[in-house]
């Protein structure tokens, strides 16, 4: 019997290069594989060659809004969970980036501990 469960590939997205490489490397640690980008056209191109099972993405990029990763995602693929980083969980890009389809909107700073909780049970469709 083979107990060993299926790798979850992560599109990371957040404009600042440190947050989204430590964000990666936790996640590697738990076993995800994970990409990770900064800006939302890169993010966009990726959303369009690659299969993610989840997408994780800041509101606010260099070059563009988060929600267009959002968009993107959502159109693509409708069924991947999107979760949504952002500072302002009452701001009008909240509101847009639950209008859009995000999964799950949540506020920083963020703790690791519940993201990854979070994320867990998106991927198993809760």
């Amino acid at each position: 019997m083979n107990t060993l469960k299926p790798v979850k590939r992560i599109l990371v997205v957040d404009g600042e290069p440190v947050a989204t490489g430590a964000l990666c490397d936790l996640l590697s640690m738990d076993g995800y594989v994970t990409v990770g980008l900064c800006t939302p056209d890169e993010a966009v191109q990726r959303l369009r060659s690659e299969l993610f099972d989840a997408v994780i993405t800041d509101v606010v990029l260099p070059g563009g809004q988060g929600l267009e990763v959002v968009r993107t995602a959502r159109e693509l693929r409708p069924d991947t969970p999107v979760l949504v980083v952002t500072g302002q969980v009452n701001s009008l890009a909240s509101e847009v980036a639950r209008s859009l389809g995000a999964s799950r909107v949540l506020g920083k700073p963020l703790r690791y501990e519940t993201l990854v909780s979070v994320l867990q049970r998106c991927l198993q469709g809760g």
